[in-house]
């Protein structure tokens, strides 16, 4: 009886360690890195064109509140 139970703690616990590694290897497999790092990448260059977006509209306000005239003079290299 004590083999019987010492076999099926056995299996669970090698079945159980399997499917842990699978899921590691996975997670670390190059095709996931590399979504990993576009998805972070896309992140980036989100937050680059909010705050790109936001110095526009920042710099008319201080424009129209000093009463400087825009001169055309745009920086089209932001990005």
């Amino acid at each position: 009886m004590k083999r019987i139970l010492w076999f099926v703690i056995g299996t669970f616990v090698g079945v159980y360690v399997v499917t842990r590694l699978k899921k590691r290897v996975q997670v670390l497999a190059p095709e996931s890195l590399q979504q990993s790092a576009e998805k972070v990448a896309a992140a980036i260059r989100h937050f680059g064109d909010e705050v790109r977006v936001g110095m526009a509209e920042r710099e008319t306000e201080l424009r129209d509140a000093l009463g400087i005239e825009n001169n055309e003079t745009q920086r089209e290299d932001y990005r």
